[in-house]
């Protein structure tokens, strides 16, 4: 029995494994993800699944199986239910399988890795999830990353230089391209932030090449280690990062740009790795923001005050540094503007940020 993790050491405040892992196989299009656990334990998890992705607009609905797990299942053990789920998935066209495991098979110690082990028809890949017993949400997306990884290229990895500089070298006269990994899919504004990520991008001279994982197929992911540089949505324990610079050898920068000066030194970053001159980047960026500011002259002079309701997370010295570009001053007797959850990404997400600060002080 596998008891590394106690109830007691659990938040369910933080969200179950098993969703936080679907959030990243269940976007890979050509791939089935099949939850090692009841059926009223695959339904819940899916249920909370398909309702996020439905309010934040994604209305594809991805392929979730259960292996049912049973009374019998959970005395005599499971494997054999599992292995069934996939003998079936495998009756149909999918590139990969995933096997997510819960609470329940953990629990009764049911070797999960030991049975996708036995299959070479198609890539059967174990999460390490557990359930709540496995930890949050936050550790489930985790795991499901680090697992997708496995369907890069192998002949393109080269651990043995392992936490070098990069030694890619671009091609004369090719475009540079640039991964995108961890994004959040169900966050409301993925595709708003992934776009003007792939503006800055674009605005140094590169392309993007993978976005890992966001509604992209198993062929897509082969070409991962083709890139030059890794820009990862958001890694706050630097595990991410950690992993794909083991794995691949390919410089990271460790987060999506944030602010005014955060953009900037995104571009500095990024152009640096790219081994591309940022200076007309920078200087194009530099002349955007001060349009932009523009269009907020009537903004001037207004009071304002952050609320962050006790939880949310973007931190009030970003949000000051936007006030004080925009010429407006922070007062605790000022307009009361509720911190977003999200931090507003790149030059276009302050313009929306803007746009929402006007909305209050002038209602």
């Amino acid at each position: 029995m596998n008891s590394k993790n106690l109830p007691k050491n659990t938040s369910r405040l933080d969200g179950c494994t098993v969703t936080g892992a679907l959030t990243v196989t269940a976007f890979i299009k050509d791939a089935a993800t099949i939850v090692h656990g009841p059926a009223g334990c695959t339904h819940q998890s899916s249920s909370v699944f398909h309702s996020t992705m439905l309010y934040n607009e994604c209305f594809d609905i991805p392929e979730i199986f259960t292996s049912g797990l049973n009374e019998n299942g959970v005395i005599f053990g499971g494997e054999g239910m599992l292995r069934d789920a996939i003998e079936e998935a495998l009756t149909d066209d999918y590139k990969c399988i995933f096997v997510v495991g819960t609470c329940i098979s953990d629990t009764i110690g049911d070797d999960i890795d030991a049975v996708c082990e036995s299959y070479d028809e198609i890539p059967v890949i174990p999460v390490q999830t557990s359930g709540f017993l496995g930890g949050s949400f936050e550790r489930g997306f985790i795991s499901a990353l680090k697992s997708a990884s496995k369907l890069i290229e192998p002949d393109k990895i080269n651990p043995a230089d392992a936490g070098q500089s990069s030694s890619f070298e671009r091609p004369e006269n090719n475009r540079p391209v640039v991964n995108i990994i961890g994004e959040k899919n169900l966050e409301y504004e993925a595709e708003s932030n992934f776009s003007e990520v792939k503006r800055l991008i674009n605005l140094l001279g590169a392309d993007i090449n993978v976005r890992f994982v966001r509604n992209i197929y198993v062929d897509d992911i082969k070409k991962f280690a083709d890139a030059s540089l890794n820009v990862i949505r958001e890694d706050p324990t630097g595990e991410i990062k950690s992993h794909f610079d083991n794995l691949t050898n390919i410089p990271s920068i460790s987060s999506y740009p944030y602010g005014i000066s955060g953009t900037t030194e995104f571009l500095r970053l990024a152009g640096k790795y790219l081994k591309i001159s940022p200076a007309r980047a920078i200087e194009e960026e530099t002349e955007n923001q001060k349009e932009m500011f523009s269009q907020f002259e009537d903004l001037k002079g207004e009071k304002i005050s952050f609320d962050s309701f006790g939880f949310q997370k973007t931190e009030n010295s970003l949000l000051g540094e936007i006030a004080y570009y925009a010429g407006i001053v922070t007062n605790p007797e000022g307009t009361v503007i509720p911190v977003p959850f999200y931090t507003p990404v790149g030059t276009t997400g302050v313009k929306r940020t803007l746009m929402q600060w006007r909305r209050f002080i002038n209602a």
